[in-house]
């Protein structure tokens, strides 16, 4: 038995270790592993080498080598057993995974330009084969007109209040694509977290829960647990970074560029997601296109 410490630990990790009676490993990667447990709740393994996301807890470890998905799970009180490794969580340290969200609204508020410059930042920065091509090539491909009815529901149901169109969107963009996390789901947080940061007014945050409810039943595991920490304001740690940039957007490119670093597209969808209101309400190339699908 190999004995590590855990370093930070999230309140929904904390609550996971609580809660589970028995668990299992969800999937394995070289830097970090997700466990499910008997409620189908979710905690993620991670490394310092991986952002925190909202239900992590981050181990000494520098690698996850050596851990199969076949590897048992137990947990006690001050304890998690996975595999050959017994975790002590007991000096880790709480990270809140909910950003400052007044501070992020107060920043659009003020500074009218803020989402252009963010956008133009993203677009520029942001290599090919993402969500951010709905901005720049929106008919040139498939799976991107496909994707663009779901989200014209969404955005424009956040941005006329209608629930019940942007539950629609919702509906169309769940588990669209692939991997744990597909795109479709991506975009949905990045939406979400446009809605916390008040990029649709004050009443579309109450939206996201039911968002959450719509969507995450039709996708992954792994991405509805993300869908639902979205959906309560609780947002991965890059996501902090790019949000306190609002203070400082010459900040943008760093924080974007580890952004861009989270899955093989996932970060760069959900920021699709998170500046989708400017180009829906502001461009009028890319709405024409929309209405031409």
């Amino acid at each position: 038995m190999i004995q590590l410490r855990a370093r930070i630990i999230t309140p929904a990790a904390h609550l996971w270790l609580a809660d589970t009676t028995h668990a299992r490993l969800l999937n394995v990667f070289e830097h970090a592993c997700n466990l499910v447990n008997q409620n189908g709740a979710v905690m993620a393994l991670v490394t310092a080498s991986l952002p925190l996301a909202p239900f992590a807890l981050q181990v000494e470890a520098a690698n996850l080598h050596g851990l199969t998905a076949a590897a048992a799970v137990r947990v006690t009180s001050t304890e998690l057993y996975v595999g050959r490794w017994r975790i002590d969580t007991t000096h880790a340290q709480v990270w809140s995974p909910m950003p400052d969200w007044a501070t992020a609204r107060r920043a659009v508020t003020n500074n009218p330009d803020l989402l252009d410059s963010l956008a133009r930042h993203a677009i520029a920065s942001c290599a090919p084969g993402t969500l951010l091509e709905l901005y720049t090539a929106p008919n040139s491909n498939t799976f991107l007109k496909l994707f663009a009815r779901g989200a014209t529901n969404l955005v424009n149901g956040m941005r006329t209040h209608s629930l019940n169109r942007a539950i629609d969107g919702a509906r169309q963009l769940a588990g669209l694509g692939q991997g744990l996390t597909p795109g479709g789901d991506d975009f949905i947080i990045g939406v979400m977290f446009a809605a916390w940061s008040g990029l649709y007014g004050t009443a579309a945050k109450a939206f996201c829960i039911r968002l959450a409810q719509t969507a995450a039943p039709r996708t992954t595991t792994l991405s509805g647990a993300f869908l639902h920490a979205a959906a309560r304001g609780e947002a991965m740690s890059v996501w902090h970074t790019l949000l306190t940039a609002f203070a400082r957007p010459s900040d943008f490119v760093p924080a974007l560029q580890a952004l861009f670093q989270v899955g093989h597209t996932s970060g760069a969808d959900a920021l699709a997601g998170f500046i989708a209101s400017h180009f829906w309400s502001e461009t009028a190339s890319l709405a024409d296109a929309l209405r031409a699908i």
